[in-house]
């Protein structure tokens, strides 16, 4: 059978030939590190797997709404309102079972042949070819060393065209740890304002891998007016090291993306997602696998409300 055009156009996975190079090195006894998958070195939580013992003695393992379960999207809101003083409900969260699932499924949704999406470069490997899948024409805009690697303003108003879709902005920063502070959010959201045909796409995956005295903005946070055309995505697989469990959401008020809602966030709130002395302001220098954001909204989902609240002290 002949592979379709569009499935031509895919390139074989940077991050997994990373990894499995890493597994042959490390099979000879070389001693390396790995800088692949983004999979942190420190355990899941206890609270966390307790919390999935629990709901699966408790026989929480049937299918579920497609997109989350009522508690999961509760405690998903209070995430928002707790950790980013955003207001959402429910109706505006969609839980996919990945992360690439989320960002795909909004780039299918919203993509015609031709349309643009702006992706500061160095980027995670994976967000050309989603673009490219849903028949859109990625924009790579090269942020440079001198410019800390991120995107500004000036590069910013330079890539928009016309056939502008989508700038999908990842911060903290995979491959670079570049995290940007909310006045470089607000010099690129003051771009975003005179462009409305512009939407946002925020991959926050690395909110809590933050070090020193670095503060995580989001968005739709520094500039409300674009809560309407902002999809913002996160999930716990980094903060959390929880592969298993974890979720991506989306937005944009009038729901222009899957779900039809307008956020999206991270979830569980806990004294270990910061790790000293990794480095100044930045993350940790990888991005997940294909693997790396499971199901929430499926049989995983069934710790979701005990293990996205807030643990006591």
């Amino acid at each position: 059978m002949k592979l379709s055009q569009r499935a031509k156009k895919l390139q074989p996975s940077a991050t997994l030939a990373i990894t499995a190079k890493e597994k042959a090195l490390k099979a000879q006894g070389v001693d390396v590190i790995g800088l692949g998958a983004g999979e942190p070195d420190f355990d899941t939580p206890q609270n966390i797997k307790d919390a999935a013992i629990r709901a699966i003695n408790a026989g929480q393992t049937k299918y579920t709404a497609v997109d989350g379960t009522p508690a999961l999207k509760q405690a998903i809101c209070a995430k928002f309102k707790r950790e980013n003083g955003l207001a959402y409900t429910p109706q505006q969260i969609t839980v996919g079972t990945g992360g690439k699932q989320v960002l795909y499924n909004a780039l299918i949704a919203t993509l015609n042949p031709g349309d643009e999406v702006i992706i500061p470069a160095p980027y995670w490997v994976s967000y050309p070819d989603m673009v490219a899948l849903a028949e859109g024409t990625p924009v790579p805009v090269a942020c440079g060393e001198n410019n800390g690697f991120k995107l500004t303003p000036e590069a910013l108003e330079a890539a928009i065209t016309p056939k502008t879709k989508w700038l999908i902005l990842n911060s903290p920063s995979n491959p670079t740890g570049a995290a940007y502070t909310r006045q470089e959010l607000k010099a690129l959201t003051d771009v975003l304002l005179r462009h409305p045909h512009v939407w946002v796409m925020t991959d926050d995956m690395y909110e809590h891998l933050v070090y020193d005295d670095f503060e995580f903005r989001t968005t739709a946070q520094v500039e409300p007016a674009l809560y309407g055309r902002t999809l913002t995505v996160n999930g716990v697989s980094k903060a959390y090291c929880h592969d298993r469990l974890a979720h991506r959401l989306d937005g944009g008020a009038g729901g222009a993306c899957a779900g039809g809602g307008a956020a999206g966030a991270e979830h569980v709130h806990l004294p270990a997602a910061r790790q000293p002395g990794r480095g100044a302001g930045g993350a940790r220098r990888s991005r997940a696998s294909p693997t790396s954001v499971a199901t929430a909204g499926r049989p995983a989902a069934m710790a979701s409300a005990s293990a996205f609240e807030k643990p006591s002290p």
